[in-house]
Order: structure tokens, then C-alpha cells, then sequence
């Protein structure tokens, strides 16, 4: 997710889709999880690079009977719930006109600052509950790459964790988080950019 969170929600379990629809178009990220609908404000420039590196990494790997979707797209869970994450891999057929249902392959999200509780926690726990057997999380704040795989108790639990990891399942793919941040110094050599950086 993004780089700024907000959750707005009067009483839990208390808005739906009609609520969410009725979201000013105000260039922010708008879902709807647990009843609340949660904000996020417009992605920072090494969220976007990430994002852009990550995409044809996944596309590359999915086969013809899947596609790799990047946000801004709405995926719809159970519970009148409606998320818009970074990355999620689905089959054709979770593919509708206006946005994606079950069942989902994977879904990928980039870890920002604002968004570590939403990312970690909040969707984290709507995604087990959906049954999504894979979740990975780019964890920028943490220079981290998480893989997670539903177990058959329904939690999440590692499969792989580090700034570089390598998956075979569901998707066959190597991440390696200097490179997915990585820009040009002023020597021409490649670095990541601070806020990427551990402190």
C-alpha cells in the first residue's frame, strides 16, 4: 500500500459498498475492510518504482491462464468487502467487467510508512479469511521481503523472509529488494534510495 493511512469508520462492521461508492474521486486509495473504509493518500515516487519493477517480474512468471493486475483495481472479498491492492494474480475467470472476484492466486502488497498496520495486519487478516493462499508483502520501512502461505488452520504462516528471497510457488520468482529500489548515484553506480535504505 501506499504512504499514508486513514481509517474512518463510525461503528465497526457498519458501512458497505453503497458507503464506499459514494467516496469523492479525490485521487486516493479508498477500501472497504471490516466495515470500515480505510484511505490512503497517493503512492510516493519509490513506492512507484517498486511497483513498476515488480510488475513485468510477475507477469513473466504467471501462465496464459492467469494475469497479473496492479492497482488501481478493485478485488472484492467476502463480507461486502472491496480492497485495491498492489499486485493480485487471478484466472480468467475472476475477471469481471468492472473488477475481480474469487478465487485469487496471490496478491502482493508494497509496504509503506503510513500503511504498515493495514498491510501487516488488517488486510493481512481479510486475505487469510478469504482463503488467498499466498500473500507477499514488500516491506520498504523494514527493508524486508515476506512470503506467506495459508496454511489448512487458515493463517498465514513464512515461507521465506529477507531483502532477497526466492519463490517457487505459486509463482516461480526471485526478489531482490536492492535492485527493485535501486537508482543511479551521482558516480553512475546503482543505489537504493534513502528512504529504502535501513537505518
Amino acid at each position: 500500500m501506499v504512504s499514508m493511512s486513514l481509517v474512518t469508520t463510525p461503528t465497526p462492521g457498519s458501512l458497505s459498498l453503497a458507503d464506499l461508492e459514494a467516496m469523492p474521486d479525490d485521487g486516493r486509495r479508498h477500501e472497504l475492510i471490516g466495515g470500515a473504509i480505510v484511505m490512503t493518500a497517493a503512492p510516493a515516487p519509490i513506492h512507484q518504482m517498486v511497483a513498476a519493477r515488480v510488475h513485468p517480474i510477475l507477469q513473466a512468471a504467471v501462465g496464459e491462464d492467469h494475469f497479473v493486475f496492479a492497482a488501481p483495481i478493485d478485488l472484492d472479498l467476502p463480507g461486502g468487502q472491496r480492497v485495491e491492492p498492489d499486485f493480485v494474480v487471478v484466472p480468467w475467470t475472476s475477471v469481471g467487467e468492472q473488477r475481480l472476484t474469487l478465487p485469487v492466486t496471490l496478491v502482493v502488497e508494497i509496504v509503506s510508512p503510513g500503511s504498515q498496520t493495514n498491510d501487516r495486519i488488517t488486510k493481512r487478516a481479510a486475505y487469510a479469511a478469504a482463503g488467498i493462499p499466498a500473500y507477499w508483502l514488500i516491506d520498504l520501512p523494514a527493508r524486508v521481503i515476506t512470503l506467506l502461505t495459508l496454511t489448512a488452520t487458515g493463517v498465514y504462516q513464512t515461507l521465506a523472509e529477507g531483502p532477497t528471497v526466492t519463490a517457487t510457488t505459486p509463482l516461480a520468482v526471485t526478489l531482490d529488494l536492492d535492485q527493485l529500489t535501486r537508482r543511479p548515484s551521482p558516480g553512475g553506480s546503482q543505489q537504493p534510495p534513502e528512504e529504502g535504505r535501513r537505518s
